[in-house]
């Protein structure tokens, strides 16, 4: 699978994947909370660290950067 998760995007998963991991070991919420947290905690950091997203790729969402190919002015110009 491709990469699909842009540079942002990860630092965000990750952040967010970290502090859910540390509300869900803190036990903040009771029960089946806790697990649902801890989960979507690992997949956030997992998939950030990997750059790739199973549910972006099933909603065909891309937000890694393309590479732009490279221009002169003339290029720009229509010349």
């Amino acid at each position: 699978m491709a990469r699909n998760v842009g540079p942002e995007d990860r630092v965000v998963r990750i952040v967010v994947g970290l502090g859910l991991g540390l509300l869900a070991y803190l036990q903040v919420l009771p029960g089946i909370a806790t697990i649902i947290m801890a989960v979507l905690g690992v997949y956030l950091v997992l998939s950030g660290l990997a750059a790739r997203c199973l549910f972006y790729k099933m909603a065909d969402i891309d937000t890694s950067v393309q590479e732009q190919p490279y221009s002169t002015t003339d290029d720009r110009a229509g010349f």
